[in-house]
């Protein structure tokens, strides 16, 4: 019994942590594997202090600092030749293989050049050890996505933290017996040790499937460049190791003067580390984790800079060794707990390939070469203009107030690259005119147009509408004289694009050819920016092609600025009293586009023809030239499958006189396809009435009436560009579809794999349920916050794996308030799969029935009705409240009575006389 406490610990352990158990294990591994590494390099770091001090001084250390900024730039350069030109030889590998090879090496020059040895030992420790952890950090985000490592990091840095304390308990109390030598030769065996843990930790880590993802071929500076995520984190990455380079620097001034003794020294640094580490672990299982569950990642990442800035005053007023012992404790306490783990977990915004490349040379070339600009600074205040230790505390002061900044901007730019993230399916329009402005791009575009091969040319004439240069202008030109049809085509479109003239007339030949979209274009360019349009446009109309004829008045309609005044009602009356279809389409047609007032008798006339096409183009037209005469029939259109579509936009195009027809077929009259179309259109109308009409339904009980609304809703921000509801009403639906959501979701894990299919259907539903309450819920944050992430986030929630929830719960924690998000965070990262409905009893079953039965969904009734035939014994009786709903819930009431003594007394249409 005493060796199953430990196990039910470590499950209860995992399930809190929302880990499988094959995970857990996994944890314990990576917890072993940090802990050797921050044991050994805390063992490093106190060898590293004594013997430079010792042997050069405190003063000397900035130099140092610009010394492993240098090395740092070699052994960076030296792991990407080796991880390109050597495949099977991972970073990580290397740096492991390389760092206990240079520890035993040290170990063995020490007794023979101890002055030198101290040199390039220092010089290694800070630039090749320090990458052992940046590569451990990037295999434990490869492992857990950026939710999950909200609870396992802190738990990862207080294994670190053990490390840390047990590495400098073990220099502090071995040192009078193993010497300095024999501790080097004790951390050489602890990162020999790490490495054999991490080459367990990757075979570990290599069965666990994971999503194919494209490789980055982009260089390292590039990632860097185009990314202004990473640059302001690289910023405030840079900010924080300056500011803990200056409150090391003053702490280490001050002990060089207590402690002259090179044994004493060594010790007081290892129980230093101990207390350090101590403390740190201490707030880490503490307050550290609460902490960032509770104010979220942006509030406890500036608890540090916060913390500072407060004690740096201190010792800029008052400094001595107790505020500066203060200071280091505190920076390093907070620094080792609250900011390790908040500086990985930003790393999660960036893609894991990207990752993979910059982190080791962020986390090695910044801190390095922020510590070498420190070295720089402290060697001209303290040798060139002799500032005093307060000025040194002032420069902090002012380097920490910059950091929060910083902090405050790289929190806002976090949620923005998850937002970017979830919106990758718009694109940018932009970006191939942009690529234009590069003289080489357009180089390229103009060979192309001169390359003969059709495809090559087609391309760069619709590349080309997006660039204005002379020399491709006549590229374009000399294209109307291609021998294919294709091409000149494109030509054309191009040339109207571009506003090019064709002063050789090249294209008012193209209206004898035989291609018809070639003669169209030719119509539509002439007609735009040909000699004399008006009179051209008005030969053809009388002229005897009724193809050219068609032409002109589709490009009157798709130009109504062009050619004012050429179609008059003369003309299209004469079409009307023609009476043949061809002419009535024309005049259909011809209304959409002729200037004047608004045709709405002759459209009424033409929306009464029992042709479809015939009312279709009329509807076109009254899109184009609204007119509130015409609502009646558009009403009475709007149903109609085959018009649905334009009689939408014509009703759209007239605006708020249309929304009190349109909130009568909400009201039902109509159907419930009516209700589906009269919400779409009130979104297209998009005025504050319409919002009104939309917001009848969204307080609907109807759960369909109410993804109705807000689908309408959401369209309405897009189509505005701005909010349709305030920020506390998007929050209050918000929360009403998630409680929908969660019930629905509950009920799905229950009965969707139960063994009767009766039950499975039900649990099925619910499931659609459930999406459909999660889209609603969606849809209400769409009608305040930008809408682009937002099917994103949909995607990624509404999967009951929960593989890709991550990015998408980091976004709204993002954007939410801490109250609003806090039940998202309860739903989506709570572990377990829920009751399964086959361990459930009758009762159980019964009850969820009873609940399913008092829903407002007809179809869940119906499958709960169905559902109640796996139960014996069933009280039929149970369905003897409220009414039969629709015809299926009658339906299966009265196949339920038909098969039971008791027959349910819902309705007479349930009796199975």
């Amino acid at each position: 019994m005493a060796s199953l406490f430990p196990r039910r610990l470590f499950d209860s352990l995992c399930r809190r942590l929302g880990l499988e158990p094959h995970e857990g294990r996994l944890l314990v591994l990576m917890g072993a594997l940090v802990a050797t590494l921050m044991c050994a390099y805390t063992i490093a770091k106190v060898l590293r202090d004594a013997l430079f001090i010792i042997e050069f001084g405190a003063l000397s250390l900035p130099y140092a600092y610009i010394g492993v900024a240098l090395a740092s730039v070699g052994f960076v350069w030296l792991e990407s030749i080796v991880a390109s030109r050597f495949t099977r030889v991972g970073a990580t590998r290397f740096n492991q293989v390389a760092a206990t090879g240079i520890g035993a090496l040290a170990a063995t020059l020490l007794p023979i050049s101890r002055h030198w040895t101290a040199v390039w030992f220092y010089l290694w420790t800070g630039s090749q050890a320090m990458m052992l952890l940046p590569h451990f950090w990037g295999l434990a985000l490869d492992v857990w996505d950026s939710r999950r490592a909200r609870h396992v990091f802190p738990l990862l840095t207080g294994c670190g933290l053990i490390g840390g304390m047990t590495g400098g308990a073990f220099a502090a109390w071995s040192t009078p017996l193993l010497q300095r030598v024999g501790l080097m030769w004790v951390m050489a065996a602890l990162l020999g040790l790490g490495h054999v843990l991490t080459l367990i930790v990757e075979r570990y880590r290599a069965r666990r499937p994971s999503p194919v993802e494209a490789k980055s071929t982009a260089s390292r500076w590039e990632i860097i460049r185009r990314s202004k995520y990473i640059q302001v984190f690289a910023a405030g990455l840079a900010l924080s190791v300056m500011v803990g380079t200056l409150v090391d620097f003053q702490f280490k001034y001050y002990i060089q003067h207590i402690y002259s003794n090179p044994r004493a020294l060594t010790q007081f640094l290892g129980k230093f580390y101990v207390v350090l580490n101590s403390a740190a672990l201490l707030f880490q299982f503490g307050a550290a984790g609460w902490l960032m569950q509770r104010f979220g990642l942006g509030a406890s990442s500036g608890l540090q800079p916060t913390s500072i800035l407060l004690l740096s005053a201190w010792v800029a007023l008052s400094p001595g060794w107790w505020s500066i012992n203060a200071l280091r404790s505190i920076q390093g306490v907070v620094s080792q707990s609250l900011g390790k783990a908040a500086t990985e977990i930003y790393y999660a915004a960036v893609r894991p390939s990207e990752r993979r490349r910059i982190k080791p040379a962020i986390d090695t070339l910044v801190e390095r070469w922020s510590d070498a600009l420190v070295g720089v600074l402290l060697i001209v205040v303290l040798h060139a203009f002799h500032v005093p230790l307060p000025g040194i505390a002032i420069g902090t002061l002012l380097l920490t107030g910059a950091w929060i900044v910083l902090s405050a901007l790289l929190n806002r730019e976090f949620g923005s690259a998850f937002e970017k993230a979830l919106s990758s399916r718009w694109m940018d329009p932009e970006a191939a005119p942009e690529s234009m402005r590069i003289p080489s791009a357009r180089r390229a575009l103009l060979k192309a147009l001169r390359s003969g091969g059709e495809p090559q040319i087609v391309m760069a004439l619709q590349l080309s509408q997006g660039t204005r240069d002379p020399e491709i202008a006549q590229g374009i030109r000399e294209c109307l004289r291609h021998a294919s049809p294709l091409v000149r085509l494109v030509a054309v479109q191009a040339m109207e694009t571009l506003r090019l003239r064709d002063g050789d007339g090249v294209i008012e030949g193209f209206l004898g050819t035989q291609d018809e979209g070639l003669r169209r274009a030719a119509v539509g360019y002439l007609i735009l920016l040909g000699r004399q349009p008006a009179e051209f446009a008005r030969r053809l109309l009388e002229g005897d092609d009724p193809a050219l004829r068609q032409y002109v008045v589709d490009a009157l309609f798709d130009r109504p600025y062009a050619g004012a005044g050429v179609l008059t009602a003369p003309w299209i009356d004469a079409r009307i009293e023609s009476g043949s279809r061809e002419d009535l389409l024309l005049a259909a047609r011809a209304l959409g586009a002729m200037a004047g007032r608004a045709p709405a008798q002759r459209l009424r006339g033409l929306l009464a023809n029992p042709d479809i096409e015939i009312r279709r183009e009329a509807l076109r037209s009254a899109t184009r030239r609204p007119s509130p005469a015409l609502l009646d029939v558009l009403l009475e259109l709007l149903p109609v499958r085959e018009l649905s579509y334009e009689a939408r936009q014509a009703l759209a195009a007239v605006g708020d006189p249309a929304v009190p027809g349109l909130r009568q077929l909400l009201g039902g009259e109509g159907g419930g396809h009516a209700q589906d179309l009269a919400a779409r259109t009130l979104a297209l109308i998009a005025s504050p009435r319409a919002t009104d009409a939309l917001m009848t339904m969204v307080r609907s009980s109807d759960v369909r009436l109410r993804y109705l609304g807000l689908r309408g809703l959401a369209r309405m921000r897009v189509r505005n560009g701005q909010p349709v509801l305030d920020r506390p009403s998007a929050h209050r639906l918000f929360l009403r579809e998630l409680h929908d959501y969660r019930h629905a979701e509950e009920s799905a894990l229950a009965l969707e794999k139960h063994a009767r299919p009766e039950i499975r259907l039900l649990g099925e539903s619910y499931r659609e349920a459930a999406e459909m309450a999660l889209e609603r819920a969606l849809q209400a944050l769409g009608c305040w916050y930008e809408p682009r992430p937002l099917p994103g986030v949909f995607e990624r929630l509404k999967s009951p794996l929960r593989e890709g929830a991550p990015p998408a719960l980091e976004y709204l924690a993002h954007v939410l308030p801490r109250g609003v998000f806090r039940p998202v965070q309860r739903l989506f990262e709570a572990s377990g799969a829920g009751t399964s409905a086959d361990t459930a009893g009758d009762d159980q079953l019964t009850e969820r029935i009873h609940q399913t039965w008092e829903s407002p969904d007809d179809w869940l009734r119906a499958c709960a009705v169905r559902a109640s035939r796996a139960i014996a014994n069933f009280d039929s009786r149970l369905f003897s409240t409220g009414d039969g709903g629709s015809a299926l819930v009658r339906a299966e009431l009265a196949a339920l009575a038909g098969g039971s003594p008791t027959p349910p007394q819902a309705s007479p249409e349930a009796s199975p006389c």
